[in-house]
This record gives structure tokens, C-alpha cells and sequence, in this order.
């Protein structure tokens, strides 16, 4: 069974970086957050697709990322580190 305090780290992570940008929305955060954690992990996560009209579609799924893995990356973003 994983850690349930690992649920209050990690809110308390999105939380304080959040508040240093606060004009983003909430999913802006998570896409911009999971687009820096796939750069900087061998493109972790990152789909790509070519949409009808040529437009590249990019999305990242970190479905089997572990929170710990994440909870660190997290870590590493904030003042507190």
C-alpha cells in the first residue's frame, strides 16, 4: 500500500508553486508541469499525434509515473528544497 501522507506533500508542493504563478490555471500548471518533468526524464510520458488538419497534438501521460518520483521532481521546483 503506498504512504497516504504522500497525498498532503503533494498538495503542499502544487500549492506552493502555484502561488508563484498564480495567473496560470490549474491545468496550464499540471501541463506545464508535466511537460518540464518529460524534458528533463528522457521524454517521459510524452504522446504525439498529427491531427487531420497537420496540427501536431502533444499531451504527456504519466498514468504509471509512481508520486514519489513526482513528489521529488516537485521537491526540487520549490523555495523549501
Amino acid at each position: 500500500m503506498r504512504d497516504p501522507s504522500r497525498i498532503q506533500e503533494l498538495l503542499s508542493l502544487l500549492e506552493e508553486i502555484w502561488i508563484q504563478s498564480p495567473d496560470l490555471r490549474f491545468n496550464q500548471l499540471i501541463y506545464n508541469l508535466q511537460r518540464d518533468y518529460s524534458q528533463g526524464n528522457n521524454e517521459y510520458g510524452l504522446v504525439e499525434g498529427v491531427e487531420m488538419d497537420g496540427f501536431t497534438k502533444i499531451g504527456f501521460d504519466f498514468f504509471n509515473l509512481e508520486d514519489d518520483k513526482f513528489i521529488e521532481y516537485l521537491r526540487s521546483l520549490t523555495i523549501n528544497n
